[in-house]
């Protein structure tokens, strides 16, 4: 048993010597790129209503939260902070 290698060793030994492809890899080999398969699955998740609701409303809650910090930054730039 000294002599045994862990799944995890021989498949990495296996990625560098690229007789196994990545995760990355194998994914965009599935009919589309990593990113567009992702795309693809938020577009669908977001074509519910509520959850486009809860989407525009996060982001909102997110610009309101850096134009009060922008606002920080501009009031010790102008010598008020």
């Amino acid at each position: 048993m000294d002599n045994q290698i862990t799944i995890t060793e021989y498949l990495k030994s296996q990625m560098e010597f690229r007789n196994v492809m990545s995760l990355t890899s194998w994914i965009n080999t599935q009919g589309k790129a990593q990113y567009q398969q992702v795309k693809d699955i938020v577009r669908k998740y977001i074509e519910d209503e509520d959850v486009l609701d809860d989407l525009t409303n996060a982001v909102s809650v997110y610009i309101l939260d850096m134009g009060l910090g922008y606002m920080e930054y501009l009031r010790e730039k102008a010598g008020g902070g």
